[in-house]
């Protein structure tokens, strides 16, 4: 699903190992075998995250980069 998303945006809610919910925008790299390669949409680290774990998520425009927010689209 999030496929057509490389290379873009997205905001995501996600459970880590620890069980944790965090919600975070990520700029998505590659998607290969559920796991998700991106860098963190503030600090532009690498981060991996598991496919499975991914609550909700949708695409971020420029007015939510702003401070706007809206919907979250559920998987």
């Amino acid at each position: 699903m999030l496929g057509k998303y490389v290379g873009q945006m997205v905001e995501l809610v996600y459970m880590d190992r620890a069980g944790q919910i965090t919600q975070r925008q990520i700029r998505i790299n590659r998607i290969r075998g559920g796991m998700i390669r991106a860098s963190d949409g503030k600090e532009g680290a690498p981060r991996t995250f598991l496919e499975q774990n991914i609550l909700a998520w949708r695409p971020v425009t420029v007015q939510d980069r702003k401070g706007g927010m809206k919907h979250a689209e559920r998987l």
